[in-house]
């Protein structure tokens, strides 16, 4: 339809009051289809009483249309402008508890047009709630993967926050440490020490492929490893650059809907990239704390063991000990078998020593030919047996050098915690002290630094 202005109810008037003069003035000819005389019907002040009808009756409709049409159209419009003042703020505020469908929506009242563009209004607001929604929890699991670098931190917080977005019940993430998978974080289920042996599993990190598992109410699972009756179980690879890292298992009550299953692939990129450069810093700080020569701790991050072993024994009231020891005449090991055959007396003496301590003590490279083992839990007795059993693995048979053996024996020193007042200093100048007097004492022997008597020779080697 032709428009006169920019205002649609300016243009309905025209339209109105121009078909009311264009009925006034045919009028008077149907007065003549139904039988009034012409003088009468063709009268000039006939013409003008219904031209001017006409016109009346035109500007009433106009002004009917506008009242019931504009008040429709200026609670929607209200409503717009109120939606775009609120996602303006929820914006700049990051809080979107005040601009929700409930609080913003049209109230529909019509079956028309205007009924019509309010269902289109209210449809578009959901639209543009639930986008922001999907994108401030893409956003939030973007956060939380790249905040965490230690791997157990980064796969608690990845699991805490798929259950948390996704609605789902339970979950764990298996990482790959060389050939094995091991549990990294759990969050729901029962027994996952079977987990990394799963079909499932396997599938997925074969194929790069999420595993979706529907299960139905009617079937009764054997060995299931929830707490609750899964309806959905997925598998979802984890991947960096083609290469699997480990899978992160979801187990739901419920089916996961659309919106879920987009979190969850959205996660599987976002974690590959995660996980990588958490293994990568786990791999890093692994170089950066190893002897290069030994394979054990050196010495900065044998001390920060140290320390952290100190104040937890402090918050327990646990016993912790230090066993000391040093190569004999190590010296005289360079000096006559060149210090290539020094290097290899030193790590095989640290891979014996090793080998004669538990999983829960800490071996360190404290400087050029001298160790220190952390002794979590242990009392004197104990550390006793600790330091003779390493000084009896060390010279129980000679070091091979190309063809040539070279005898090796420690001295070991003992130190302990004595009170809850003291500094993890403290107990290496004890074990120092014991050190030293082994020395004095003719070498290849424990001293314990005693309790109440000083420095006390608790092993001398065994004829």
């Amino acid at each position: 339809m032709k428009r006169f202005t920019e205002s649609v109810f300016a243009d309905l008037r025209y339209w109105m009051i121009g078909l009311g003069v264009a009925m006034g003035l045919v009028f008077p000819l149907l007065l003549l289809l139904i039988g009034v005389p012409a003088g009468l019907a063709l009268r000039w002040t006939t013409f003008l009483g219904t031209l001017l009808a006409g016109v009346v009756l035109g500007w009433l409709n106009h002004r009917l249309a506008a009242r019931v049409v504009r008040r429709e159209l200026q609670v929607v419009a209200g409503r717009m402008r109120e939606v775009e003042e609120g996602v303006r703020e929820a914006s700049f505020n990051r809080d979107w508890t005040s601009c929700s469908v409930e609080h913003c929506a049209v109230p529909v009242t019509s079956d028309d047009e205007i009924g019509h563009t309010a269902e289109a209004f209210n449809a578009l607001l959901h639209e543009v709630i639930h986008a922001h929604k999907m994108e401030a929890a893409s956003g939030e699991l973007t956060e939380t993967l790249s905040a965490k670098l230690e791997i157990e931190a980064l796969c608690s917080a990845a699991i805490e926050l798929v259950l948390k977005q996704t609605g789902a019940t339970a979950g764990c993430v298996l990482v790959r440490e060389d050939t094995e998978l091991r549990v990294a974080a759990n969050l729901g289920l029962s027994d996952v020490s079977r987990l990394p042996e799963s079909d499932h599993v396997r599938r997925a990190l074969d194929t790069r492929q999420m595993q979706i598992v529907r299960i139905p109410r009617d079937i009764a699972l054997e060995g299931v490893v929830t707490r609750f009756k899964p309806r959905q179980v997925l598998v979802v690879p984890i991947c960096y650059e083609s290469q699997p890292l480990g899978a992160v298992i979801v187990a739901s009550d419920a089916m996961l809907g659309k919106d879920a299953m987009w979190l969850v692939r959205l996660f599987q990129q976002g974690m590959g990239l995660a996980l990588n450069n958490a293994v990568t810093h786990a791999r890093l700080q692994r170089i950066a704390a190893i002897d290069p020569l030994t394979g054990v701790l050196n010495r900065r991050f044998g001390m920060r063991r140290l320390h952290e072993e100190y104040q937890q024994a402090m918050r327990q009231g646990a016993p912790l000990g230090v066993v000391m020891f040093d190569i004999d005449h190590f010296k005289l090991v360079n000096d006559t078998h060149g210090h290539l055959a020094g290097d290899r007396v030193l790590a095989e003496t640290a891979r014996r020593a090793q080998g004669a301590l538990r999983e829960t003590d800490v071996l360190l490279r404290y400087g050029g030919e001298e160790f220190v083992i952390i002794v979590p839990g242990a009392g004197e007795e104990a550390l006793i047996k600790v330091g003779e059993r390493v000084r009896q693995a060390v010279a129980a048979t000679p070091v091979n050098d190309g063809g040539t053996e070279i005898p090796v024996t420690v001295s070991v020193g003992i130190g302990q915690l004595q009170g809850r007042e003291e500094k993890e200093e403290s107990i290496l100048k004890r074990a120092d002290d014991a050190l030293y007097a082994a020395k004095e004492g003719g070498r290849n022997r424990t001293v314990c630094y005693g309790r109440t008597a000083g420095i006390q020779l608790e092993a001398a080697p065994t004829a």
